[in-house]
């Protein structure tokens, strides 16, 4: 008996496209009559039934995303795991090194293996890979707007972290972003700052580091930028530099001591996610500070009503908001 794998490979598309294409989704025209004809020509008959029992049955939720080596991301997976352990699931832990096709094999894993759910964050179009049939949460990023999306209010830390250097009178900023061209959170991270720089007349500059992945460019690019912020600073005075990321922030603050530049007595840093080191321990440095635990308990919650087929028809999306948390690198 055909399945849908047979199906795909007759018809040269994927089986998420042939998944789509039998739960009602828009596909194209010309993909449609392929699949169409793939299935008549091997009278495939999918069994909703069984395919229903077995995922109501299974308990194991996969949780995509690309690092554990981040206190964000090791804070996250814990909370996660904790609220699928209270709704009875059982997580599988994958982790993608942001390899788009370590990500798609995972998304095949969960398919053949029947798992209940999956949790993503994802910096490629992973989603658009998900059969539509598997229930699905995003976290962070979802450009299909097929599944539901779990974000903090990144737009509104940019906003945050300009009104922060504005109430300790800083006249020259500078925002230090990454180059994940299209990540729409970095991106409104970046428009949140510029806007409300401009809104409060203040004077920015705005640069870029590539992945901390690849540490020679990371460092070096480092190295540059608090080149240019110490020129910034003995012309300007006091600089105040709000970073994408708290990883960068710190390794930012480290290499500005490192060239005899105070921070934050001449350099104060804002950084983003506020990660925790321990239970109740953060970093140390100034941050915006995303509320990791509601990210997590709203995830689990959505995927558990999705796989309950408790949830409307309407694609929901969910922001939370993002608060300052006071740290060593800027003057109170």
């Amino acid at each position: 008996m055909a399945n849908m794998k047979d199906v795909a490979k007759d018809a040269h598309v994927s089986v998420a496209t042939v998944s789509n294409y039998l739960n009602g989704k828009k596909v194209r025209p010309e993909v449609e009559e392929q699949v169409k004809r793939s299935i008549e020509k091997l009278h495939y008959v999918r069994n909703d039934a069984a395919r229903a029992l077995k995922i109501s049955e299974s308990k194991y939720v996969v949780f995509v995303l690309p690092t554990v080596w981040s206190p964000f991301f090791a804070e996250l997976t814990f909370w996660i795991q904790r609220y699928l352990n209270e709704k009875g699931y059982k997580m599988i832990l994958s982790i993608s090194e942001n390899k788009y096709e370590q990500e798609k094999s995972y998304v095949k894993m969960a398919e053949e293996q029947r798992v209940a759910g999956i949790i993503s964050i994802s910096y490629s179009d992973l989603n658009s890979h998900v059969p539509s049939n598997i229930p699905l949460v995003s976290i962070e990023k979802d450009d299909t707007g097929m599944f539901p999306l779990v974000t903090s209010d990144n737009y509104g830390g940019g906003r945050m972290a300009a009104d922060e250097f504005k109430r300790r009178n800083l006249r020259h900023v500078v925002y230090i972003g990454t180059s994940h061209e299209g990540f729409s959170p970095m991106i409104a991270r970046q428009s949140g700052f510029v806007d409300q720089c401009n809104n409060l007349g203040m004077k920015y500059e705005v640069f870029s580091v590539p992945s901390a992945r690849t540490p020679e460019k990371f460092n070096s690019a480092v190295e540059e930028i608090s080149s240019e912020i110490a020129g910034i600073f003995k012309k300007s005075g006091p600089v105040g530099v709000f970073a994408y990321c708290d990883e960068t922030a710190l390794h930012l603050r480290n290499q500005l001591e490192k060239d005899g530049v105070r921070v934050p007595k001449d350099i104060q840093i804002i950084g983003f996610d506020g990660g925790m080191i321990y239970v109740n321990t953060a970093l140390g440095i100034s941050s915006i500070r995303q509320n990791v635990r509601e990210i997590a308990l709203k995830t689990t919650e959505l995927l558990d009503s999705q796989i309950k087929g408790k949830t409307s028809e309407d694609v929901r999306r969910f922001m939370v908001p993002v608060s300052f948390k006071e740290g060593n690198t800027t003057i109170n």
